[in-house]
């Protein structure tokens, strides 16, 4: 699961980095040269921010970068901690189990009916709807994961307890 979050969130940097590169060559050729370069707008917002969005939660998730009030969770006893961290992490796996199924029936129809990207791009809408259920079915993963491995804490903390 670790190479496979890693690997996303390497596709997700790569995807910035071209973001980067045709923007500026479009405010080049724009604004330079009199002459934009067409297709970069739709490339941007319908491919490479959803791989930017989704292809890095996952890898956010694994290192436990997600925002959180510090002040109150730190203050509470380890295991409470380790209690509120499965119970919340449950909640978020059913909450992007749910983010999933919606946008997995989106692509689905969208392949069903032959829908099309419109504007500069004439594309498979599928192509890019299929984004977000997979990067929903990581992090869906990663929080089990994650929040097997509060279980085992809080068993392993009330093993000393006892």
């Amino acid at each position: 699961m670790d190479r496979v979050d890693t690997g996303m969130n390497w596709l997700s940097r790569a995807a910035m980095m071209v973001m980067l590169v045709l923007i500026l060559i479009q405010v080049f050729t724009r604004y330079i040269l009199n002459d934009p370069i067409e297709g970069v707008i739709g490339a941007t917002e319908l491919y490479l921010m959803p791989i930017i969005v989704f292809g890095s939660l996952s890898y956010l998730e694994m290192y436990d970068g997600h925002v959180r009030v510090g002040i109150v969770f730190d203050a509470l006893p380890e295991g409470l901690r380790a209690g509120f961290n499965v119970v919340l992490r449950l909640a978020a796996a059913a909450f992007f189990a749910l983010i999933c199924y919606g946008a997995s029936r989106e692509a689905l129809k969208a392949w069903d009916f032959g829908y099309r990207t419109s504007g500069d791009i004439d594309a498979p809408l599928v192509t890019t709807l299929v984004i977000a259920p997979i990067g929903c079915v990581l992090i869906v993963l990663r929080l089990l994961v994650n929040a097997a491995g509060d279980v085992q804490h809080l068993r392993g903390a009330s093993d000393r307890i006892g």
